[in-house]
């Protein structure tokens, strides 16, 4: 058997697999199986803690913590490296390039458009859930 794939998830893969299921939850499930292996960083988990209680979400509380648990539970967490400036469109975003860069990962899977359209940089791909599926099956 092979290494486990490193990816990095972006926080609105969390959201949109705990809230609304389809791609993003089946991209879960394998984490859940372990043919994947999701990192963060302290930067990123601080941005999901924010996200789960937006208001405009209504994620009961319960729901925050289990998606907050989860991501905690099934990720690695990498430690802070060198910053980038990658995502010229939403700066925010270089944090998950960052992250996938410290931790060796061959993957951001994401919804963001900012960082689709980058497509890929120092040999991480970003793919949308729905693309990383159909490249992961093969």
């Amino acid at each position: 058997m092979g290494a486990i794939p490193k990816v990095v998830i972006d926080t609105n893969l969390f959201i949109s697999a705990f809230g609304w299921d389809g791609k993003p939850e089946a991209v879960l499930r394998l984490m859940e199986q372990r043919r994947i292996r999701n990192h963060t960083t302290d930067e990123i988990f601080d941005e999901l803690r924010r996200v789960v209680a937006y208001p405009k979400l209504k994620f009961p509380p319960l729901l925050q913590v289990k998606i907050l648990e989860f991501v905690f539970c099934w990720s690695t967490f990498v430690p802070d490296v060198d910053p980038v400036a990658v995502v010229a469109a939403d700066p925010d975003d270089d944090k998950f390039i960052v992250c996938a860069i410290g931790a060796g990962a061959s993957h951001i899977i994401s919804g963001d458009p900012h960082l689709l359209a980058v497509g890929s940089y120092q040999g991480v791909r970003i793919l949308t859930p729905a693309q990383f599926l159909d490249a992961f099956d093969k």
